[in-house]
Order: structure tokens, then sequence, then C-alpha cells
């Protein structure tokens, strides 16, 4: 059976324009005057300077793209809530990384990024854009709006509650790509980092509005923090599908492979220029080598979603 296969509908793209459209209009309803922060992921509890190193030595099958020489790249990490604006709320939590100056052709004209989008939570709590965008429209209208769509929907409901956790560090928990990405030509992979340093942060007795944004500052004022970023195989359409986000790649199936290590070395969190670009950096899973393509229906619509909202917060900044 071919692996790494795409179905395209032949309504996505209208699909995306609504969507881009929608985000528009609640961007705009929502930050009526001055500056249009993230739809998701708006509130950052911090960005660090980090870098990543590709292991040496690789197994032949995994030294690929990115992965293909041993080597080091500077990064930069956005740590932030999926939705909420106080960490004292149960939230998905995100991890965003950008490393500089790759070489290679990229997939966005002009970029030498390749960027990682991830989240704290294996699936997303929609199956493909289509139901993404029915779900957001539900979540701006709220109400009985709200109520009916999860009522219809209970497996995004149950997925939702689970994604929702309130840990003790972003440092302290793994984090998926819940989309897949090509490895190379006919394979199929999704991201998962999982931290690696010693010792972990205490969870607060009392979470405050701040509490995680005071831990990261915290652990990286007395010293660096590390991840491994690791690599999982698509195995069979059934069990690690593409085209949808809600499904587990299960550990069980297909087993997470480390080809990378990120260190976050020790800093100050609050440095003016740091927090200035923790507010203005895009990240787009399109920045990347043709060997890392994203795929399926969620990544298919970030590329369009995601530049024509980069573009439309600078115009308001």
């Amino acid at each position: 059976m071919a692996l790494a296969q795409e179905t395209i509908q032949p309504n996505e793209a209208a699909t995306v324009a609504a969507f881009v459209e929608f985000m528009k209009t609640a961007s705009a309803k929502r930050f009526p005057t001055g500056t249009i922060q993230r739809f998701n992921q708006g509130r950052a509890s911090g960005c660090v300077n980090a870098e990543l190193t590709v292991l040496d030595p690789l197994v032949a099958h995994l030294r690929v793209g990115l992965f293909k020489q041993p080597g080091t790249y500077k990064a930069w990490i956005r740590f932030a809530n999926a939705s909420s604006q106080t960490d004292r709320d149960k939230d998905v939590r995100g991890m965003s990384i950008k490393l500089f100056d790759v070489p290679g052709t990229n997939l966005t004209p002009g970029s030498t990024t390749q960027d990682f989008v991830l989240n704290s939570h294996p699936v997303m709590v929609a199956p493909d854009t289509r139901e993404f965008l029915e779900l957001l429209k539900a979540m701006e209208a709220g109400g009985l709006q709200r109520v009916r769509y999860f009522v219809t929907h209970p497996k995004s409901a149950r997925v939702g509650l689970q994604a929702r956790q309130q840990p003790s560090c972003h440092l302290d928990i793994p984090y998926w790509s819940t989309t897949p990405y090509l490895f190379g030509p006919d394979r199929a992979v999704k991201y998962y980092v999982r931290p690696s340093s010693a010792g972990s942060a205490e969870p607060p007795e009392t979470p405050t509005d701040t509490y995680l944004r005071d831990a990261l500052r915290s652990r990286l004022a007395q010293g660096d923090a590390q991840f491994d970023f690791c690599v999982q195989f698509q195995v069979d359409e059934r069990r690690t599908p593409i085209e949808d986000a809600m499904v587990e790649w299960k550990e069980s199936d297909s087993a997470y492979l480390p080809v990378a290590r990120i260190r976050i070395p020790r800093q100050d969190l609050d440095d003016a220029e740091k927090l200035r670009q923790c507010e203005t950096v895009a990240f787009n899973p399109w920045n990347c080598l043709p060997d890392h393509r994203p795929l399926g229906s969620m990544n298919r619509a970030r590329r369009e979603i995601y530049h024509a909202m980069a573009a439309f917060r600078a115009a308001r900044a």
C-alpha cells in the first residue's frame, strides 16, 4: 500500500478562502483598534533563543532533508497558550520552532528557515479544515450554537476536554505536530518533541495569571533546558491516516525515533528585544525543505491561512 498519499477535496480552495475571511472578521472584532494578536496562541509565555543539533550518527533511513548531515542550527522558540489569556485556565499549550540559515530550496520562496508548529496534545479537535472552520464559528458565536456543536460532535467535545491541561512549566511537557509531513519520497512522519532535562518545576499550589511565564523565567535563569526531537513514521492509512487529524498515531504502532536534540541555553526571558520579536515573529510549516512538505487537509490550508493572517496582523502592527 502506498504511503504519504493525500486526498484533496474538490471544494478545498473555497473552504480555505472562507476560513481566511472568518479569521479576519473575527480578529478585527476582537481587536477593533491597535495591534491584532494571533487568532491562536495569542498570549505567549515567552520566546527563547535555542539551537537544534542533528544527531550523529543517524541510521541511513533517518538521514533525510534537514537531518541528512550532522550539524547545529540556531533556533527561536515561542511557547504560548492556545486560547486563554491567563495561565490559571486549563488550555492546550504550544511550542513553535523556527530554525535559521537552513541550506537548500525552500517551499516558501526566499525563505531560509524551517518552521515546526507543535501542540501539547497528540490530536486536533477536528479532523479536517472544513470541520475545523465549523467548530471555530460555533466557538466564536458562543451560547447555544457552541453547545449544539459539541452535542452533535461528541468526539470533538471529548478531545477538547482531554487536551486542556495545567502543566508545571512549558519545559516539562511533550509536544506533537498533530499533522503529518513528508520525510523524503513516499514516506510520512509526525513530529514529537519531548523534554530530556533533568528535573522539573513544582506545580504551584494556586496557579496565578502568569505562573507558566514565571516558571519559564525561573528555570532558564538557573540553567539550560533540553528536548529530544523525534519522528514517527506512518505505517498504514488505517492506523496512521494522513487526512484525519483526530486520529492519534500511537507509539505502540510506530515508535518515536530521535533525530535531533534541542538545547535552550540559560538566558534572560525579559530582554526587551526578545519581547518585541515574540509578538512580531510569524511561523508557517510551509517554511520548509521539500523533503519535509506538509501533508493533509489541515496543513494544505495552513499555507494560505498563516500567510494571509501574518500579513493581516502586520498591517496593523
